[in-house]
């Protein structure tokens, strides 16, 4: 790949009986892609651990293959994949029995080009750029959450009630058995700086709060992304949550600006 840039990924499985989040990282280039950079996809499933597996690695296959087959502008081509991972799960679910019906996956897609950053995604699971020693949240959050803080905003309910609502993390939009109607397109580029990071992740990383968060990436920065999402994923089995969620995080390391 032309772009200098470096990149990895992690996971744990947290007091999971099985790994349902999933992520592919796939190196582009002009000749053979239409662009050179780097796609990202990471996927969160939903629909007991068998359901939820299934349905992150066929959303984050599909992805891959459909943008890497696929020719036109970034923001289209994020669009396009998104469609054709909707309708490839919509197709495993077809062929499952009953059990399986209710399946789902979260979903970010991201491509990351020399100084410049395009996603598009679905449901919870985060994408964050660290700079100046804090954390940004990218993509906007499908889940309650913003709605129940917004509440409390408005002083309709408390702070407290906000923190512990007991449908707080309730998604609003997912990939499932039902038409996708809410999702979020970044199809201007997003201009990053020498020296991001730049984090997507699968909300068991919420575990940390964005002080702990800020932190390890402070403490890290000048670490290869290899060694930055395994100093994330440690710090999240330290906080040794009860009932810690799977855990996933993609680090794309921005070495050099535009131009």
């Amino acid at each position: 790949m032309k772009p200098e840039t470096d990149f990895a990924g992690r996971q744990f499985t947290g007091s999971r009986e099985k790994q349902e989040d999933y992520y592919g990282f796939c190196p582009l280039t002009a000749e053979t892609d239409g662009v050179d950079g780097l796609l990202l996809v990471l996927a969160d499933g939903m629909g007991a651990y068998a359901g939820g597996s299934l349905a992150s690695r066929v959303v984050v296959e599909t992805f891959i293959e459909s943008f890497c087959f696929s020719r036109g502008g970034i923001a289209e081509r994020l669009r396009n994949s998104l469609r054709a991972s909707e309708r490839g799960l919509h197709e495993e679910i077809a062929r499952q029995d009953e059990n399986l019906k209710k399946m789902g996956s979260t979903l970010v897609g991201v491509i990351w080009t020399p100084g410049q950053l395009h996603w598009v995604s679905v449901g919870d699971s985060g994408l964050y750029l660290f700079r100046g020693g804090e954390v940004q949240r990218l993509n906007a959050d499908h889940s309650m959450a913003p709605v129940i803080e917004a509440l409390a905003a408005r002083g309709e309910i408390t702070r407290e009630e906000a923190a512990h609502h007991p449908d707080r993390n309730a998604l609003r939009s997912a990939i499932a058995d039902r038409p996708l109607e809410l999702f979020e397109l970044r199809d201007a580029p997003f201009e990053l700086e020498a020296g991001d990071i730049v984090l997507a992740a699968s909300d068991g990383l919420g575990s940390l709060s964005p002080g702990a968060l800020a932190a390890q990436l402070e403490i890290n920065a000048a670490e290869p992304a290899d060694q930055i999402a395994t100093a994330l994923l440690k710090a999240v089995e330290e906080v040794g949550k009860r009932k810690q969620d799977n855990a996933t995080v993609a680090v794309i390391r921005n070495v050099q600006a535009a131009g």
